[in-house]
């Protein structure tokens, strides 16, 4: 099955578009998400942009160049994968089995798409199971609640984070 991390964007709220370098317990960010999606057999790409070149081949993953518009990049990127696609961004804390579970739920449902809801907040993560041709595609949410995810938006967001591991 396919996965793109999305990583084009500026990191304007947290201050860097290097954000994913960020760590936690010694380890950057992006590189546990790659971890998580390798050891579950994900076919990985990363969508980046200008924004972020310095991620063009990171890690020898298959790299997606859109334009830093996160949702023609994300257009673009479900486009050029074979469905279903998960959709992970590079700034998120997440703990192994909630991918997993995430995905077990997600294939379930009878749904173009399935967004995942943490703590009332979207995270970001989604699986397409239709490709965005034209118009809106239906949508459900998974809700969950959990204290060891974290999107990392703001510099606070990450103080919480190195607070909880």
């Amino acid at each position: 099955m396919d996965a793109v991390i999305m990583a084009g964007g500026k990191g304007s709220r947290m201050g860097t578009a290097e954000k994913m370098f960020l760590q936690i317990n010694g380890e950057k960010i992006i590189d546990a998400i790659i971890k998580i999606l390798q050891n579950q057999n994900f076919n990985i790409s990363l969508c980046i942009s200008e924004n972020t070149k310095f991620l063009d081949g990171y890690n020898s993953l298959r790299t997606i160049m859109g334009q830093g518009n996160y949702a023609s990049d994300l257009n673009y990127a479900i486009k050029s994968c074979s469905l279903p696609v998960l959709i992970v961004p590079s700034d998120v804390i997440i703990p192994p089995n909630m991918i997993h579970d995430f995905v077990k739920r997600a294939s379930s449902m009878e749904t173009a798409i399935a967004t995942l809801v943490v703590n009332n907040k979207l995270s970001g993560i989604s699986m397409f199971f239709r490709k965005p041709e034209t118009g809106d595609l239906p949508y459900k949410n998974i809700e969950i609640l959990r204290d060891d995810f974290f999107n990392l938006n703001y510099p606070d967001d990450y103080k919480k984070a190195l607070q909880r591991f």
